[in-house]
């Protein structure tokens, strides 16, 4: 494209989206065009401290069951709604997705994305990025949690973003002065003046003509007819719902869109404490990963949290002990039919994956006894993780924990149901490409936000302008 500065439309300003605008602001004309609003820079407090927010700031997602799936709908994406949970993976998640995506590849731009204020001098950590990475002061129920863990045998991980930490220690997370500290926090105020922000506008399609992607059909805000903002390049970053929904309804017929939908299921192990111990480290305090038969693959997490700060109808002293399955095997799908679009997560469908979830709730159910045996919390008569059909109840108790992935996922040209290439570029059309965590191949065994935004900076490399 020599000879005039491309044009580059990407829908959806979310962790992905955003960090691909600010790797590619200074060479090329960018638009990102964004279903929700935009809060302004400075992020405003209650976008940085509150845990519940209004529907309109969610996309209004629901599973097959009518579940909600929540996904934020404003700059920053969901990575301005989340808990600002940071442990970004391990290389034996990375390595896997194969040539171009390793952990090699991936670590430098992991790395440039972060500023971690304990451990910025490592070599597989960032001190100088937009997103600001610490570890918060744990509270008692943290410090108890603890020490029943490291009493249970299992070690100490200070930085769980270490290669090949497992373990318990304090929840890596980015905040800054415990505010959460996204995309829209820390990356875009430096995109202000660089880039065209269109907020509250709705991309409806591509507009795919001769096998190549010529610009978005859109609504901006207060507008009732549709317009086509043109473009060289076109970048879906909507996420694991929106970006196959575009794909769909812009006439991208490929076998594989929608499908590989992976996410990670936990459960509850709730409890009682007292209100104000709680509130000391309601979220972000400590975390336990550990393998299921000391397999570091067959990866389970365990933390403790006010279950109030996100439901204001739980008991404001109960405490929440999350178990989550974070290598699953079962795999839903995404559909769009007359009737809307169909998201069934497939939550617990593979038999191990039933297994491997109720025997970490088994490892959970010890170390509650544990921190009960302090006095600090009370466990309920006869609570359900002590039932004899343990495997029933984790699947009929199963929740998500709001990580999809894969709906678009990159593989090789010889893999039918890859929808995008190595690059990123969706097969079959020039000039399109996703950046978003659809294109993961199979789920991290951490939460997602990190690896999604690491795919945005990847995306800012690989774009071909």
């Amino acid at each position: 494209m020599s000879g005039k500065t491309p044009k580059v439309v990407i829908v959806g300003a979310g962790s992905a989206g955003l960090m691909l605008a600010d790797g590619i602001a200074d060479r090329a004309d960018v638009t990102i065009v964004e279903g929700g609003i935009d809060p302004g820079s400075p992020a405003p407090r209650q976008m940085l401290y509150d845990y519940i927010f209004p529907a309109s700031l969610d996309w209004g997602y629901r599973s097959t069951k009518g579940v909600p799936l929540l996904r934020g709908k404003v700059v920053g994406g969901s990575s301005s709604v989340n808990s600002s949970a940071g442990v970004r993976g391990q290389q034996w998640d990375f390595d896997p997705w194969g040539e171009g995506w390793t952990w090699a590849d991936c670590l430098p731009a992991l790395r440039a994305n972060e500023t971690d204020l304990q451990f910025g001098d490592a070599d597989h950590h960032g001190d100088s990025g937009p997103i600001v990475m610490t570890r918060l002061k744990p509270g008692p129920i943290d410090d108890a949690f603890t020490a029943a863990c490291l009493a249970a045998g299992h070690p100490e991980a200070p930085d769980h973003n270490a290669p090949g930490a497992l373990g318990i220690g304090p929840w890596p997370t980015n905040r800054v002065d415990e505010g959460r500290w996204g995309t829209l926090a820390g990356v875009m105020p430096g995109l202000r003046g660089r880039v065209t922000l269109l907020a509250e506008t709705t991309a409806h399609r591509v507009v795919i003509t001769d096998g190549r992607a010529r610009g978005v059909e859109l609504t901006e805000a207060g507008e009732s007819g549709t317009r086509v903002l043109p473009a060289d390049v076109v970048v879906l970053s909507a996420g694991a719902f929106g970006t196959p929904e575009l794909l769909i309804a812009s006439g991208v017929d490929l076998p594989g869109v929608g499908e590989h939908l992976q996410d990670h299921p936990w459960v509850m192990l709730n409890a009682l404490a007292d209100p104000d111990l709680i509130a000391e480290r309601p979220v972000s305090g400590s975390l336990l990963r550990l393998g299921l038969g000391g397999d570091p693959h067959e990866e389970i997490q365990i933390f403790p949290f006010s279950a109030h700060l996100y439901d204001m109808s739980r008991p404001v002293g109960e405490v929440s002990f999350a178990v989550g399955l974070m290598a699953p095997r079962s795999r839903g799908s995404l559909r769009v039919t007359p009737e809307g679009t169909a998201i069934d997560l497939g939550h617990l469908a593979e038999e191990i994956d039933r297994r491997s979830l109720a025997e970490g709730v088994r490892v959970a159910a010890d170390l509650l006894d544990r921190v009960a045996a302090t006095g600090i919390v009370t466990i309920p008569d006869n609570p359900w993780w002590r039932a004899d059909d343990l495997e029933q109840q984790v699947v009929a108790r199963a929740e998500t924990y709001n990580h999809p992935v894969g709906t678009a996922r990159l593989g090789d040209d010889d893999d039918p149901t890859a929808v995008v290439d190595r690059r990123l570029r969706v097969r079959g059309v020039d000039g399109l490409m996703v950046a978003d965590a659809s294109v993961m191949p199979a789920i991290t065994r951490a939460n997602t936000n990190l690896a999604t935004m690491m795919i945005g900076r990847r995306a800012a490399d690989l774009i071909e302008l």
